[in-house]
């Protein structure tokens, strides 16, 4: 029974994302990079859920938290300060579980990989990424403490990517040490993320 419930979960993320050759076509939630985030979002949501993690340095860009619909538990939107359009320029669906399995999600990675590969016509990195959010990584991730990271990233001509990764949390880690509760309450998430060439070359 338990194998039949997750085989509809999986086969329902499926049908949540739309592929195709250009990531400005690739939706997540019928949202995609490109779009207006005012299309699916109000003005005072978007601008009362930024979260600012982007803006430490040059004040380019904003990031909203922004409250889930579907099989997604929450979607980070990014888009340009300034822009009163609020284009979207990197999309983040994050699916949420209590004590995730590690290897479960990585099948889930592998899986979603191989589903985009053959839609997309696009060959997989060869190898996955491990790292660990420390404290020292504060500036370039939402998170701190020692949680771990297990991604696979697929990269277009235009510089554009599409990133499927595995957060597993520490759960241990002191609230007031980190700002990983603002996100996902210290919960293990599946990510699906995409990112424009302009977002991508910002984060560098």
């Amino acid at each position: 029974m338990k194998k039949f419930f997750f085989l509809i979960i999986l086969v329902s993320f499926f049908q949540t994302i739309s592929l195709s050759d250009d990531i400005r076509h690739l939706q997540i939630e019928e949202m995609k990079i490109g779009d207006s985030a005012l299309d699916y979002f109000n003005e005072s949501e978007l601008e009362d859920n930024e979260q600012g993690w982007h803006n430490y340095s040059y004040k380019e860009y904003s990031s909203s938290l922004m409250p889930g619909k579907g099989i997604y538990s929450w979607f980070l939107v990014s888009y340009r300060n300034g822009d009163n359009n609020f284009i979207i320029e990197s999309l983040v669906g994050g699916i949420e579980k209590i004590n995730y399995d590690n290897k479960e999600c990585v099948n889930n990675i592998d899986t979603f990989a191989l589903n985009i590969s053959d839609n997309l016509k696009m060959p997989i990195n060869l190898k996955k990424k491990n790292y660990k959010l420390t404290e020292s990584a504060s500036r370039n991730y939402p998170f701190t403490g020692k949680s771990d990271v297990t991604s696979l990233s697929f990269n277009f001509i235009d510089g554009a990517e599409i990133i499927l990764s595995c957060y597993i949390m520490n759960k241990e880690a002191n609230q007031e040490e980190s700002l990983l509760t603002l996100i996902s309450n210290k919960k293990d998430t599946f990510r699906v993320e995409v990112r424009s060439n302009a977002f991508k070359n910002f984060l560098k």
